[in-house]
């Protein structure tokens, strides 16, 4: 039986956009989940003082959420070998003094906990994203529904950020303005294959992850897509992206959108827009400020939340 790995990182004031970059660049890190302090972890909190019900003390409530605060920001990372995952641990003890325990799972357990953290997300009234294990169900429905594979480049977050990208999107679409679109770091391809869908788009798809460009063959033939329309791109075909588009998805990494910002900054046509996703609130601030530096024609259009993400889009002027 196959198996698969698992490092996870609790703490507030760990570098996780430098670990999060370091993990998929250096380690071949598949997946990387985000998690929060859970109701369990509060009552084991309360427990460790003795607490079980009743009128808490301010002080001790005081105290709790110091430690709550402590525990809320998490990463689990996800290996595929175990010598990748003990190598990421090695670097995080000698880099940051980081102390951590490789869990070993066994395949199938991967792909069910995938499969758990995707459901149908709904976009809109008649727009949905559907996991393909329910297509049969949606397929003759007359909405906008969008199958998708996740494969292990979807992890947990998506769900929010897929959605608000989505929204954004559907700003554009509504003055039918899409007639070129860039997703960049596609993954699973949801976002660029949600516009060909939608408006036969003609569409690139640009990955550094061979097996995110295999995911995206995946699901482009889930959607019965015209093949002629869509380009995959891995990094030595990255100058067969275009200059400009007048939609850019960027739904990636902090680290990366601003490793990645000389071209994503420059890539839109006159009145084009960029969305940018993957960033937790707070993120969004440094970003905008970033972008703008780099490109002086860029607007800044609209910001929105879902849960403890953000996405924005940025226009180019006319």
């Amino acid at each position: 039986m196959e198996k698969y790995y698992i490092i996870s990182l609790t703490g507030k004031n760990l570098s996780y956009d430098v670990i999060e970059s370091q993990a998929h660049e250096s380690f071949k890190c598949r997946g990387i989940e985000f998690f929060s302090i859970d109701e369990q972890r509060v009552d084991e909190i309360l427990g460790e003082r003795s607490y079980s019900g009743g009128d808490v003390p301010e002080s001790v409530i005081f105290e709790v959420e110091q430690v709550m605060e402590e525990d809320t920001s998490g990463r689990k990372f996800y290996f595929e070998n175990r010598e990748d995952a003990e190598n990421f641990q090695k670097f995080l003890k000698a880099e940051y003094a980081i102390e951590s325990e490789v869990e070993e799972f066994e395949q199938d357990d991967w792909n069910q906990k995938w499969r758990e953290n995707f459901q149908a997300i709904e976009i809109s009234d008649k727009f949905h994203i559907i996991p393909s294990w329910e297509k049969d169900e949606y397929q003759k429905d007359s909405n906008l529904n969008v199958f998708i594979y996740p494969g292990m480049g979807f992890g947990t977050g998506n769900h929010e950020t897929t959605y608000l990208c989505l929204k954004l999107y559907e700003e554009m679409k509504n003055k039918n303005l899409v007639k070129t679109c860039l997703d960049f770091g596609c993954g699973s391809g949801i976002l660029g294959i949600a516009v060909n869908k939608d408006g036969d788009c003609p569409i690139d798809l640009y990955d550094i992850d061979q097996d995110a460009i295999v995911n995206c063959e995946q699901n482009i033939e889930l959607n019965d897509l015209n093949e002629a329309s869509i380009n995959l791109y891995l990094p030595k075909d990255k100058n067969k992206l275009l200059k400009e588009y007048d939609l850019v998805f960027a739904n990636i990494l902090q680290s990366v959108l601003i490793l990645e910002s000389n071209y994503l900054a420059t890539c839109l046509k006159p009145g084009g827009r960029l969305i940018l996703s993957g960033l937790l609130v707070g993120q969004e601030e440094s970003i905008i400020e970033h972008y703008m530096k780099l490109n002086k024609e860029l607007v800044l259009g609209t910001v929105i939340k879902k849960g403890d993400w953000v996405a924005l889009s940025l226009e180019q002027k006319q």
